[in-house]
C-alpha cells in the first residue's frame, strides 16, 4: 500500500478511489466469487501492510472473527444492522474508554482502568 499524502493530490486520489469503486460495485454484481476474492486479497494487503507479525496475527483473527459473525447473520439487512451494532458495541466498549486514559494521560491526571464486562 501506499503511504497517505495528506493535501497532495487530493483530487487524483479521489477519483482514483471513485473508479475503483465503481469496478467492485460492477464486480459484485457481475460476479460474487470474483468479488469475494478481490475482497479477500485487499483485506490481506491491508493486513500484510501491518508492521509487527504480532499485529498481522491479530488482524487476522478480527477478520476470521467478523467472517464467522457474518456469515451467520442471515440477509444483507441483519448482516447490516449486525454491523453497525457491533461497530457502535466496539466504539463504547474499548475506544471511547481509550481515549479517556489517553485524555487523562494528556491532561496530566493518573491513569483510570476501568473495568471490562
Amino acid at each position: 500500500m501506499e503511504p497517505l499524502h495528506r493535501g497532495e493530490n487530493r483530487e487524483a486520489r479521489e477519483e482514483k478511489a471513485l473508479a475503483e469503486h465503481a469496478r467492485l460495485h460492477r464486480l459484485f454484481q457481475e460476479n460474487r466469487f470474483a468479488f469475494e476474492l478481490e475482497r479477500k486479497r485487499a483485506i490481506e494487503a491491508v493486513i500484510q501492510s501491518a508492521r509487527s507479525e504480532e499485529m498481522k496475527d491479530r488482524l487476522r483473527a478480527l477478520q476470521a472473527s467478523w467472517d464467522q459473525t457474518m456469515k451467520h447473520a442471515g440477509p444483507k439487512e441483519n448482516r447490516l444492522v449486525l454491523a453497525k451494532t457491533l461497530f457502535w458495541d466496539h466504539f463504547y466498549q474499548v475506544w471511547t474508554p481509550a481515549l479517556q486514559q489517553l485524555q487523562a494521560v494528556w491532561q496530566g491526571r493518573p491513569e483510570r482502568k476501568q473495568a471490562r464486562d
